[in-house]
């Protein structure tokens, strides 16, 4: 009989601009498929688009979704609908379970991904992390006591969406001043488009401070110490003893080192390791893939 961690799983990873499918058994990607997002605003054309690649793929039992958003019961809604136009509480399992035929079980991207770095990456040895992804936006996925946590209403982890600043800018959110609007690749580009005078992207501002740009290394410090902020934050609310750190921003030259020096300003008691993500680019799916086997039970 085959073991349950030996199961190949059809994994799907739903972002703002890309969808990746891949078959995943114990914690590896066999076969990977990529397309871009409809970004109709309709629930019904990701599932159809997610069904017709899925169809190019040998049967699994089973499938996981990872998806940006918050997850709820079953139902997707994007709590920054700029990052994923779709309408609120969309059925996304219910319909995902119709188009596909088997059981499909769904759970935030960075809450999947968080799990993956727990299990198989840079969170092994620990019982209390986040992982953190700093990219185009900012999301995280938290596991205490060994446990992912997801909540109630699927929120937890979304620390893109705690203050970094109260009077800073109003966030696709709602609220104002969230750390996504401070420190993540949109909003380091943003920033320093408005401080240079020109439009510039994210690598370019790393590029000028590499080489030496005073404005450009004051801005990426400043984002640094924000998302510093929080990781003590979140230290104090739940006493972590790791946060993990990805994400094309994240894990940019030197970054890393950044956020670092920030915490050491910090009050010694709210120092914790911040590593850097082992998974790569797929976490999300193999994350997911091991979720499917622990909350489907198959058997």
């Amino acid at each position: 009989m085959t073991a349950i961690s030996d199961r190949e799983v059809l994994a799907i990873d739903i972002g703002g601009t890309k969808i990746a499918l891949a078959l995943v058994a114990n914690g590896q990607v066999t076969r990977r498929l990529q397309i871009a997002t409809p970004r109709s605003g309709r629930g019904t054309d990701i599932v159809e688009a997610v069904a017709r690649q899925a169809a190019t793929l040998p049967a699994t039992v089973s499938a996981g979704v990872a998806t940006t958003g918050i997850v709820d019961q079953g139902h997707l809604t994007a709590l920054n609908p700029a990052t994923l136009p779709i309408e609120d509480r969309f059925p996304l399992v219910q319909a995902l379970e119709a188009s596909l035929a088997r059981p499909v079980f769904a759970i935030n991207d960075a809450q999947a991904a968080a799990w993956a770095e727990f299990r198989r990456g840079a969170g092994q040895g620990v019982e209390r992390m986040a992982f953190v992804t700093v990219s185009t936006g900012i999301g995280a996925g938290i596991v205490l006591d060994g446990r992912l946590q997801s909540g109630r209403k699927g929120l937890a982890g979304h620390v893109g969406h705690m203050m970094g600043d109260p009077d800073g800018p109003v966030c696709g959110c709602g609220r104002r001043g969230c750390i996504e609007r401070l420190a993540s690749g949109t909003a380091i580009a943003v920033l320093a488009s408005e401080l240079l005078g020109r439009p510039v992207d994210s690598p370019e501002v790393f590029a000028a401070a590499e080489a030496g740009d005073m404005a450009c290394n004051r801005l990426l410090d400043g984002a640094a110490a924000g998302l510093a902020s929080v990781f003590c934050d979140l230290v104090a609310s739940l006493d972590l003893e790791r946060v993990v750190l990805g994400g094309g921003v994240g894990l940019a030259p030197g970054f890393l080192e950044r956020v670092r020096r920030a915490i050491g300003l910090q009050p010694e008691i709210f120092h914790r390791p911040v590593v850097r993500a082992a998974m790569g680019a797929d976490a999300g799916l193999i994350g997911i893939a091991d979720l499917v086997l622990t909350e489907l039970f198959i058997e």
